[in-house]
C-alpha cells in the first residue's frame, strides 16, 4: 500500500517559509532559487495537493511522540516502564501526575496541532483560488483540510480546554497576540468544519491515494466530538449513518481482531483513519516517516524489535484483569484480542520466550499491538523505522460509539458484534443505562486498548470525578481535578502574553 503523506515534501519547507513570514539576509540565499511564499504559491493543483499532504505530516509527530504518553500511559491502562532512573523522566511526569508547564510531551503536542492548524487554514483559504484545478480535487482537498483542522482542534480542546482558536492563516505578530477561546467556541468550529467535510470528501480513494480523509472518517470523528460532549442523541445519529452506509465506505470488522495491525492489512476495511508511516528515514527521531512505537513498546532489551526494546508503555495489572478467562492464571485468558495487544509470560515469538519479569516490567506485560519483529523493518537494526501505521480511528469503534449512544435497548447488536469477534458470549439482557455504561467503558478499554483513546474515555465520563477516582484507585494519587486539563506550555506562554494558565499549574 502506498504511503503517501509521511515524504518530506518540499511543500513542509514551504509551509515553514509561510508561518514565519520572515525576509532571509541575501547573504543566506542562493539568488538561482526561487523563493517561495504565499503570493507565489497554489498556483497549480499539484501545489495544492502537495500542500494539502504537508497538513497531514504532524500528525506522525503526535502519534510517534506524544498521544501514547497522555492517551494510554497516563492512564490506568499503562505505566512507564523503561529502564528506571531517569529514563523517560518527561512521561514519568504524566504517569506520577507531577507534570509542569515546562513538559515537552505536552509542548509536542501543543506545537504539531498548531502546525496542523496553520497547514489547515492554508488550504481552506488558497485552496479555491488555484486557477486550474480538477473540480473532484479541487472539493477533496478543501474538505480535507477542514477535516484536519477539526481533528486537530479536537486534540487541543480536549487537553487544554479553551485554547486559542483562528481559522485564518495569521501571522507570527499576531500569533502572539491571540488568546483563548472557550471550549463551547472550539467545539462549535469542529462540529461546522466537519459537517462540511463529511459533504465534500468522496466515499473512498483508488489505491495510491489510500489512507486519505473520507466522508465516512468525517462522519465518524464527528461521532466522537457529539459523544464528548454528552450528545448521545447526535452521536449515534452519525455513527448510525456510517453503520447503515458500510458497503459505500468499504468498512466492516476484520475476523480475526489481530489483521488491524499487519503491515498488509493498512487502510483496510476496518481502518476509518489512520496515521501513515512508511520504513525509510527519521532516525532517532519522532519527526521521522517510521514511528518509532514498535522500538518504544517492544520488551526492553530482548533483541526481537529495532534498538532491542524500551518497553516504555507496560498494561497495568488492572487492565490485564479485565479479559475474561475461565481460571486465575493470565493463560487461560479467553478473549481472542489479548494475544495481539499485549505480550503475558510464556508467549513465544520465533525462538523468543516472554520472560516472567523484566526491567520496567515485573509482572511481564508488554504491549504487542504493534509489534513488528525487527527482521521485518527496514535499513540498520538501530534506527526506528516500523512501517506500521497507527489506527485513530477504526469501524469497530463507530459500532461502540452507537452502542454507548444508542443505549442498551438498541446499542445491543452493535455491542455484541464486537464481543462475537473476541470469541465471548452476547452482553447480558436488562441493563440499567449505569451498568450499560460501564459494560461499554469496558468494551472500549478492551478492543481499543493502547490506541490512545482510554484517558479521553475517563475525562468524558458523566460524572466529573470519574476520572479522578478511577486513577487514584489504580495508585496514582496525585491525581486530581486540576488535570482534567494540561497545562499551556510556559514557552508559548512567554511568547504570547494573552495567554492565561490553566489552573493550578
Amino acid at each position: 500500500m502506498t504511503h503517501i503523506f509521511l515524504k518530506r515534501l518540499i511543500t513542509l519547507l514551504v509551509v515553514v517559509i509561510l508561518f514565519t513570514q520572515c525576509k532571509k539576509s541575501l547573504l543566506e540565499i542562493d539568488p538561482t532559487i526561487p523563493i517561495v511564499t504565499v503570493d507565489n504559491y497554489y498556483k497549480t493543483e499539484s501545489d495544492a495537493i502537495n500542500a494539502v499532504n504537508a497538513t497531514y505530516t504532524p500528525l506522525s509527530a503526535i502519534y510517534s511522540g506524544a498521544a501514547w504518553h497522555l492517551g494510554d500511559i497516563m492512564s490506568d491502562d499503562a505505566d512507564l516502564g523503561g529502564g528506571g532512573g531517569g529514563d523517560g523522566a518527561e512521561t514519568a511526569e504524566l504517569d506520577n501526575f507531577s507534570l509542569t508547564s515546562f513538559n515537552p510531551i505536552v509542548n509536542i503536542m501543543w506545537a504539531q496541532c498548531y502546525y496542523g492548524v496553520l497547514r489547515a487554514n492554508l488550504v481552506i483559504e488558497r485552496v479555491p483560488q488555484v486557477p486550474v484545478m480538477t473540480p473532484a480535487i479541487r472539493t477533496r482537498s478543501i474538505g480535507e483540510g477542514k477535516f484536519l483542522r477539526a481533528l486537530y482542534y479536537f486534540h487541543l480542546v480536549r487537553l487544554f480546554g479553551d485554547v486559542p482558536l483562528y481559522t485564518t492563516a495569521i501571522t507570527v505578530a499576531e500569533a502572539s497576540t491571540i488568546a483563548r477561546s472557550p471550549r463551547a467556541a472550539v467545539y462549535n468550529q469542529i462540529i461546522a468544519d466537519l459537517k462540511d467535510a463529511e459533504t465534500l470528501l468522496p466515499n473512498t480513494y483508488g489505491a495510491n491515494d489510500k489512507g486519505r480523509a473520507t466522508a465516512g472518517a468525517a462522519k465518524g470523528l464527528l461521532a466522537n466530538v457529539y459523544l464528548t460532549l454528552g450528545d448521545k442523541t447526535n452521536a449515534a445519529t452519525k455513527a448510525k449513518e456510517v453503520i447503515d452506509n458500510k458497503a459505500l465506505y468499504g468498512y466492516d470488522l476484520w475476523t480475526d481482531y489481530a489483521d488491524n495491525f499487519k503491515l498488509e492489512n493498512e487502510n483496510g476495511k476496518e481502518s476509518v483513519f489512520e496515521v501513515q508511516y512508511r520504513a525509510d528515514g527519521g532516525t532517532f527521531t519522532i519527526y521521522g516517516v517510521g514511528t518509532c512505537i514498535n522500538t518504544f513498546y517492544g520488551p526492553r532489551s530482548q533483541g526481537i524489535v529495532p534498538e532491542g526494546g524500551y518497553g516504555f508503555t507496560v498494561p497495568t495489572r488492572n487492565f490485564v484483569d479485565q479479559y475474561e478467562k475461565t481460571g486465575p492464571a493470565y493463560s487461560t485468558i479467553i478473549d481472542k484480542r489479548r494475544n495481539r495487544s499485549i505480550w503475558i509470560p510464556g508467549d513465544t515469538y520465533n525462538a523468543y520466550t516472554q520472560p516472567a519479569s523484566l526491567i520496567g516490567s515485573p509482572n511481564g506485560f508488554n504491549v504487542r499491538k504493534y509489534f513488528v519483529p525487527v527482521e521485518n523493518t527496514t535499513g540498520d537494526a538501530g534506527q526506528w523505522r516500523s512501517a506500521l501505521n497507527v489506527p485513530i480511528m477504526r469501524y469497530a469503534e463507530i459500532l461502540l460509539i452507537y452502542a454507548e449512544a444508542a443505549g442498551p435497548a438498541l446499542g445491543k447488536p452493535a455491542a455484541d458484534l464486537i464481543r462475537a469477534r473476541a470469541g465471548l458470549a452476547a452482553l447480558p439482557t436488562g441493563l440499567s443505562d449505569a451498568q450499560w455504561l460501564a459494560a461499554i467503558y469496558k468494551e472500549r478499554r478492551l478492543e481499543l486498548g493502547f490506541e490512545m483513546h482510554r484517558w479521553y474515555d475517563l475525562l468524558r465520563h458523566p460524572d466529573p470525578n470519574y476520572f479522578v477516582t478511577v486513577m487514584q484507585a489504580a495508585g496514582k494519587t496525585n491525581c486530581a481535578q486540576k488535570h482534567r486539563f494540561m497545562p499551556i506550555p510556559q514557552g508559548e506562554r512567554d511568547k504570547n502574553p494573552n495567554l492565561t494558565q490553566n489552573t493550578g499549574y
